[in-house]
């Protein structure tokens, strides 16, 4: 007789997701709208329509998840104007 494989539901407990290793943010290559938000301060709403205005480069992850990359976003903080008093 072979021997039955033991599962997880078998065994009384249940199957647990498999944990991601944690990255801060700072050191992400790609960052997500709310990411951009929180890392900048800079609202979502305004960061979504500089990326349709094209003032800012992003790249499609997926058919609707936006991802932008932190070479893109620094580059795009280097040229916002400058405010003078």
């Amino acid at each position: 007789m072979t021997e039955s494989k033991k599962t997880l539901e078998s065994e009384g407990t249940t199957a647990r997701p498999k944990e991601k290793p944690y990255v801060p943010i700072e050191n992400r290559p790609l960052l997500g709208v709310d990411e951009v938000e929180a890392l900048t301060g800079v609202p979502a709403k305004i960061i979504r329509a500089n990326v349709r205005n094209g003032l800012l480069k992003a790249c499609m992850a997926g058919s609707t998840t936006m991802r932008i990359r932190r070479a893109d976003l620094d580059a795009w903080l280097d040229a916002l104007p400058a405010w003078h008093a």
